[in-house]
């Protein structure tokens, strides 16, 4: 690569704003006194997308680490004596990597992390979170961003009580999944726990309700809807059948079949799509390593057809399918692509996955990003992950050719700010 292109593009990025189609993060009163040991449990270095199995975390509980989930490294990073063998696994990971380099620009360090200067940093963490804006400042003023899709799996529909930076995605998993208060879906969330008001003793009452929940929430400012069942079942929704979805509802579920399940998630499911479309907003669905062999973003495509008044958005870009979801991309008119996520599994991935998206998507306007994190730090991370590949992406686009750099500056200032922005009817 020639020495000059690279730098010139990220020296470009780095000047654009950051809108993000998608964050988790936690409301103000989380990071107040964060410190280096609460930070990186509730990273991505410490949880992962378990393939079975229920969250152990009571709904709306976010302050602890994130959902209950898997480890990956087992090393409880507050014992002092295991902090060095949580380095030495976790050193050459790229949520490490991304991560290590927020904190050295965020706190102003060059030395990697350490067990000596551990202590050190994190000290540098909590006082700067002794204000519970620092985590807002961390977002706006270093890193840049101006507008997030928020989605608070913990309490659905909320904007951290910051609107003018968070605006909700509206989650539907629970709805999907539960039909009865002893059904939770991968959050541990139950809409029969989380909302006890609801009507039980008849279907038709429920969905009523569940229209008012929603249109409440959008009319408050909730901007997409967003669908994570692919953590719950596969995504190759069937047709819906409401007379079979009633007779599921509510029913014990010791007794419901698992075909009988399937047909009330493929029901509720279409249900939120038709929803969708009338509230005219896009549908964020998570595709890729959820449980991992239903994830395919290919079994999709029944709805995506059954649906063309929706558009969805193929979140994760189906990662580590994105030539599946290209395929889509070049198909399909009411889809886009999002790669939220993706730098932080694989810059490399998501490099090779942008390059093949620019290529066949029918619109330079249909390539997303968010950063999917549930703190600033990683938040910022997770953008300069994001950075990175841009640069590099647009950098080999222009030298091969197939660009040329007004063309590459153009889709820049897409891939950054203006196709999310856009996406979700967000001001910039």
């Amino acid at each position: 690569m020639n020495s000059e292109t690279y730098p010139y593009f990220y020296r470009l990025v780095e000047s654009l704003p950051v809108v993000s189609s998608h964050e988790h993060h936690f409301p103000d009163e989380f990071h107040q006194g964060l410190t280096l040991d609460r930070l990186f449990e509730n990273t991505y270095l410490f949880t992962m997308a378990e393939s079975y199995g229920k969250a152990s975390l009571p709904a709306r509980d976010y302050l602890k680490p994130v959902r209950g989930l898997k480890r990956i490294y087992p090393i409880p990073v507050a014992d002092p004596g295991r902090r060095s063998e949580f380095l030495g696994h976790a050193r050459y990971n790229s949520y490490f990597v991304w991560l290590q380099k927020s904190l050295q620009h965020i706190y102003q360090f060059d030395a990697e992390l350490t067990p000596e200067n551990w202590d050190l940093l994190s000290a540098k963490l909590a006082e700067k979170h002794a204000s519970n804006q620092a985590h807002l400042d961390i977002l706006r003023q270093q890193a840049g961003y101006r507008r997030v899709v928020l989605d608070p799996f913990w309490d659905y529909g909320i904007n951290n009580g910051h609107p003018e930076l968070f605006s909700p995605a509206m989650r539907v998993d629970m709805f999907v999944t539960s039909f009865h208060p002893a059904v939770l879906d991968h959050d541990g969330n139950s809409p029969f726990l989380c909302y006890p008001y609801a009507p039980t003793g008849n279907f038709d009452d429920y969905l009523d309700f569940l229209e008012n929940l929603f249109t409440g929430w959008r009319n408050a400012g909730a901007v997409a809807m967003k669908s994570a069942s692919a953590y719950d079942r596969s995504l190759n929704y069937g047709e819906s059948d409401r007379q079979a979805a009633g007779r599921v509802f509510y029913k014990d579920p010791q007794v419901v079949s698992l075909t009988e399940r399937i047909a009330y998630e493929d029901f509720m499911f279409d249900w939120f799509c038709r929803l969708c479309a009338r509230f005219g907003v896009p549908f964020q669905i998570h595709t890729g390593l959820g449980k991992l062999a239903g994830s395919r973003p290919i079994f999709l495509e029944s709805t995506i057809l059954r649906n063309p008044q929706v558009h969805f958005v193929l979140f994760h870009a189906g990662y580590p399918w994105y030539d599946e979801t290209a395929g889509m991309l070049h198909n399909h008119s009411n889809i886009s692509v999002d790669m939220v996520w993706v730098p932080l599994i694989s810059p490399t991935g998501a490099v090779l996955a942008l390059h093949e998206f620019i290529e066949v998507a029918q619109s330079g306007d249909l390539i997303g990003w968010g950063g999917d994190a549930f703190t600033s730090e990683e938040a910022f991370g997770a953008l300069l992950a994001w950075r990175h590949v841009v640069a590099r992406t647009l950098a080999e686009k222009v030298e091969q050719g197939y660009l040329s750099r007004p063309a590459a500056e153009s889709l820049a200032h897409k891939l950054m700010y203006a196709n999310v922005a856009n996406r979700y009817g967000l001001q910039v």
